[in-house]
């Protein structure tokens, strides 16, 4: 593997990976007839070069603006690295980000050529695409093109194949104008507060972040596997894509969310990255299936879970617990190997805390859970765990060339090669950022004696109770969601003279559990005020309050009848919760917590 100095930019970086390991299962995916195929390094390569060239042939050069709307797939990947190959600069926006929000992101980074998935998208965003003038701009992914005027790929990339037929040297000299600061992309931050923010990163900087994770580890490359299914709009699965490229291994598009348990299995991927939604999910199905086994099989279960609990990757455990271990693997931790492919050496979890119960349980059964650190602004990554050092309840050690520090209020201010350049045509909000070169994160957090960074809540997030103690809402959120029964909790007590909380159920183990017991009901509203419902999230909140000060506990809580989503805009697509938005959205509901009785 070559030095990080030595590549320049990330067209070199791709290149160096089909060079050096030319596989033939560069890129997967299934198709339409539901047959996974590949595409190879080298036509992955001639393929990237002809969108360029047919890109350069429409009017876009240097330092250009190209927006990106598609879930993740080949194409994407293969559009981005055309682009950037111009020195152009692209601009991803989320497939569910709101019309508003996409009109925001295509008049403030002043894209002047759009591509588009599906005919889907494309009806669905073209009220805003004739808005700002780029309905005549648009190139489409799908073999057919939705409208008259608007291009395929397919069509895009035979302009630029006779383009490099009559200049076959044209390629070289556009991608030869790029330049290590040159900014490669503009990602539009969506934020749980305010405006969105486009960050500019640049080629340094995401080479900077790939080269240097990919040394964290040792790879099998053409044979190991990666299967992705994050958002490519999203700058943790970008650099990772990034990475894998540069390693050579191969990468499996997953069809989708819904379809990521059957890709698992398909697959059986060596390594991926992942939320600690999708953990939390997988833990909810395996429990939800329990409930429908023996009593004998149901007490088998839970006592493994009680031994994978305990684990410590750090640990050396006596005879007796690893006796215990080897009989919890042969009788159920091998079955949720299985379902993960049965293959799997690491995950990577990031985007947000990952709960450390859940990380031992998925570590103990041989499926290694690294949590890792990072934001949009350090492209991402700040610090990881790795197979050798995994602490859990930590993010990590900081990665080689990083360097954090903690300021006098407990803030976490980065500095490094991985530092954006700024945000786009937003000058205040750059300097507001900075603390002369240390990038302000945001985040609350310590270092340990043996250098492992743990967050322990977001700065802006801190709650100043009436009485003037501060509660770390995020903390008390963790907690609580570590019952199945919870999906999304909102603590809150800005100013208020005690700490309440919103709790958002996990409708599907809570219908399990009315089942269980005998509760009949017709709707989720009803469902959630039976007794014997609001006894049980009284359990939980009387279980958290133990762990807490008196002054954070719990005093007043409700569940509420409603799912936090994406497109209704209480949820960032790495689904964190906008917690304004929600506030805003059932501020009766909390104004009725303080009142006075």
């Amino acid at each position: 593997m070559i030095a990080m100095n030595e590549i320049k930019n990330l067209i070199e970086l791709f290149e160096f990976g089909v060079k050096t390991y030319r596989n033939p299962k560069l890129l997967n995916y299934k198709s339409s007839d539901g047959v996974w195929r590949s595409i190879p390094a080298e036509e992955v390569a001639k393929r990237v070069r002809n969108i360029a060239l047919g890109i350069h042939s429409l009017g876009i050069g240097y330092g250009d603006k190209v927006a990106l709307l598609s879930e993740s797939r080949p194409e994407w990947t293969m559009t981005d690295l055309g682009i950037l190959s111009l020195g152009a600069i692209d601009v991803p926006i989320y497939t569910t980000q709101s019309l508003p929000q996409v009109e925001f992101i295509l008049t403030n980074s002043e894209s002047k050529l759009i591509f588009i998935s599906t005919k889907q998208l494309y009806e669905r965003v073209l009220p805003v695409l004739e808005k700002v003038g780029l309905a005549d701009k648009v190139i489409v992914f799908e073999k057919e093109a939705p409208a008259s005027g608007v291009m395929t790929l397919e069509q895009l990339e035979a302009i630029g194949a006779k383009l490099n037929s009559e200049n076959p040297s044209l390629y070289d000299e556009l991608k030869s104008r790029i330049k290590p600061d040159d900014v490669a992309t503009i990602i539009y931050t969506s934020g749980t507060t305010g405006e969105p923010k486009g960050v500019m990163l640049t080629h340094s900087n995401l080479v900077s972040n790939a080269v240097t994770c990919a040394s964290l580890f040792t790879w099998n490359a053409p044979d190991e596997v990666a299967l992705s299914y994050l958002p490519l709009s999203h700058v943790f699965e970008r650099m990772i894509i990034y990475l894998y490229l540069y390693i050579g291994i191969q990468i499996w598009y997953a069809e989708s969310i819904e379809k990521l348990a059957e890709n698992l299995i398909e697959v059986k991927p060596t390594v991926m990255t992942t939320v600690p939604r999708f953990l939390e999910k997988a833990e909810e199905r395996m429990l939800a299936q329990v409930q429908t086994m023996s009593p004998l099989k149901r007490k088998i279960f839970n006592w493994a879970m009680g031994i994978a609990r305990q684990y410590d990757p750090e640990k050396r455990f006596p005879l007796s617990y690893r006796i215990k271990h080897k009989i919890a693997d042969i009788l159920v931790y091998k079955k949720l190997r299985a379902r993960f492919g049965g293959r799997f050496r690491f995950i990577v979890s990031g985007g947000a805390a990952l709960r450390p119960d859940l990380a031992r349980i998925f570590t103990a059964a041989g499926i290694p859970v690294l949590q890792g650190y990072g934001l949009t602004e350090t492209s991402p990554v700040i610090s990881v765990n790795r197979l050798e050092r995994n602490r859990i309840g930590s993010v990590g050690p900081v990665i080689p060339g990083v360097c954090v520090k903690i300021s006098a209020e407990g803030e976490i201010l980065v500095d490094g090669p991985n530092v954006m350049k700024g945000y786009y045509k937003n000058e205040r909000a750059t300097l507001e950022a900075f603390e002369g070169t240390w990038f302000k994160t945001g985040d609350i957090g310590y270092i340990d004696k043996d250098g492992f960074l743990f967050i322990t809540d977001r700065k802006k997030d801190l709650i100043k109770t009436s009485g003037g103690k501060f509660v770390a809402p995020q903390v008390i959120e963790n907690l609580l969601s570590a019952s199945v029964y919870v999906d999304k909790a909102v603590v809150i007590g800005e100013g208020r003279k005690f700490a309440s909380a919103l709790i958002f159920p996990n409708f599907e183990a809570l219908k399990q559990f009315a089942m269980e017991n005998g509760i009949e009901f017709s709707s989720n509203e009803e469902l959630v005020n039976h007794p014997k419902v609001q006894q049980l999230y009284q359990s939980i909140i009387d279980d958290v309050n133990k762990h807490l000060s008196q002054w954070e506990t719990i005093k007043k809580f409700a569940v509420v009848p409603d799912v936090l989503t994406i497109e209704a805009d209480y949820l960032t697509p790495t689904l964190k919760v906008k917690r304004r938005n929600v506030e805003k959205r059932y501020a009766d509901l909390i104004e009725s917590f303080y009142k006075e009785t």
